[in-house]
């Protein structure tokens, strides 16, 4: 697939269900930017993934803080937490190393067809689209983040599922609501 490159830089980027990855890169005035992959374009974003990712928590009502801690209490200590932004868009994201690290990598988990290895400590995410994005991390590392992810939304998942099944039987027995 052909992906236009939007060459417009902008300030601020909502997440949306098109969104696929954050990646950081070095401007030329030598600052932290992104790189985010849709499923049809790159975006150039003005701002650090891990700032693209917290103003989008905040935007779909709730802190990066809360989040991270949900999915800890949900699925026990772990390193590098995934983040669902919002379960409703299927936004669930997590980071290849340290959210805090300028040079970590966001992935969207819905998105990501497999995981390749294409070297000593090298590997490339390919995506729904087909389109592939080389990193420099184990496979197996990789695939152990995208699990975890996967586990986490199917956790939520269920539990949503869960509750609305729950309250169709409460409906079927209540002939007030009917």
């Amino acid at each position: 697939m052909k992906l236009t490159m939007t060459h417009e830089k902008v300030k601020d980027y909502e997440i949306n269900g098109d969104t696929m990855a954050i990646v950081p890169f070095i401007n030329v005035k030598g600052a932290v930017c992104s790189e985010v992959y849709e499923r049809e374009a790159v975006i150039l974003v003005e701002k650090k993934p891990f700032r693209i990712i917290k103003d989008n928590c905040l935007y779909y009502g709730g802190s990066y803080d809360g989040k991270k801690e949900a999915a800890r209490i949900n699925m026990g200590k772990m390193c590098f937490a995934p983040i669902m932004i919002d379960s409703k868009l299927d936004l669930y994201f997590f980071p290849i190393q340290s959210p805090r690290n300028d040079t970590c990598i966001w992935l969207a988990q819905p998105h990501i067809r497999r995981i390749d290895r294409t070297g000593h400590k090298r590997a490339s995410v390919i995506f729904s689209n087909g389109m592939d994005l080389p990193i420099a991390n184990t496979r197996a590392s990789l695939v152990g983040k995208l699990h975890r992810a996967a586990q986490y939304r199917s956790v939520l998942v269920n539990r949503t599922n869960d509750r609305e099944r729950e309250r169709e039987r409460e409906r079927d027995r209540d002939p007030v609501l009917t």
